[in-house]
């Protein structure tokens, strides 16, 4: 048999399954048929004569072997990608603006630790949240009032580039003894004779209005709040009910302040996308800085999935 020396590649491989704990979801993640990563990973393991991880675990449960590859690869690629983003420096320049706008209350929590981890590869690229909550992204964009955009829908622009991020569930939350802490699923109809408690928002930008109430005729009384501290507050003192993502409420959920069900039972699934001016897009930076987000995104936030 040929001889497989290890590569970057298969490093990468390694680190997609273990931070997706899934050999479909590694696949997509790393732009792979599941076919192509299975046999990769088959060769590196006829080439080693050792198992790197159990195949029927879920999520997958790394082998000693695996693990110490792993480790290599934690050690390894952040100094690959630092000499790349050098090189790139040399290039292209290392200095610019990038003000961000987001449409998404919760961003905020994975967002900051992205942009820290970001200015230690960029520190001459002036970082700037644009202030505020704001229902036109796009239009910051197209007025160079914003660089880059944090959106949940692709709406087709001229001039706007759109980048998936990632999927995540939304969840229902309501108190521990509220009548529907005992119902696993939650349907359109559950809500009716709710008090349901969002963000301050267009009822077009809130997904469980839009995809699961508002076609079936339903527009339950509301409650608004700027905090999601204080839509969980709201909650566990039984002022009505939420639909949060499950990355934002999982601490709440591990204190039992409140508990979470599922919604509809196929889970209501929403979408985050970056936007950014067709201009821009392939600078070094703006890329380095999607691509920031998105690792971060997935190795720190429970139960988000590869968006297409």
């Amino acid at each position: 048999m040929k001889p497989i020396f290890l590569e970057l590649r298969h490093l990468k491989t390694l680190i997609a399954l273990k931070e997706t704990g899934s050999v479909s979801l590694a696949a997509k993640r790393i732009y792979l048929t599941q076919s192509a990563l299975s046999h990769q990973i088959k060769l590196l393991e006829e080439q080693y004569g050792l198992t790197l991880f159990e195949r029927k675990t879920q999520p997958l449960h790394f082998t000693a072997a695996g693990e110490r590859l792993i480790k290599l690869a934690h050690d390894i690629l952040p100094k690959v990608i630092e000499a790349e983003l050098d090189l790139v420096r040399v290039k292209e320049g290392d200095a610019g603006q990038l003000r961000i706008a987001v449409e998404c209350h919760t961003c905020f929590d994975w967002l900051m630790p992205a942009m820290d981890s970001f200015r230690q590869n960029w520190p001459l690229v002036e970082l700037d949240i644009v202030s505020g909550f704001h229902t036109d992204a796009i239009g910051l964009l197209l007025t160079h009032r914003a660089d880059w955009a944090i959106v949940s829908e692709v709406e087709e622009t001229a001039g706007i580039v759109h980048q998936p991020l990632f999927a995540y569930e939304m969840v229902g939350i309501c108190s521990k003894d509220h009548r529907l802490a005992n119902k696993p699923v939650w349907q359109a109809a559950d809500f009716v004779d709710e008090t349901l408690i969002t963000y301050p928002v267009p009822d077009d930008m809130l997904d469980l209005l839009r995809k699961v109430l508002h076609p079936q005729g339903i527009n339950p009384a509301r409650r608004t709040s700027e905090l999601t501290i204080a839509i969980i507050q709201l909650v566990a003192s039984k002022r009505g009910v939420a639909a949060l993502p499950y990355w934002a409420v999982l601490p709440y959920l591990e204190r039992g302040y409140v508990v979470a069900r599922k919604i509809t039972e196929n889970s209501l699934q929403s979408q985050l996308y970056a936007a950014v001016r067709e201009t821009d897009v392939n600078t070094a930076f703006v890329q380095d800085f999607y691509h920031t987000v998105k690792s971060q995104s997935f190795s720190t936030l429970p139960g988000l999935s590869v968006l297409d």
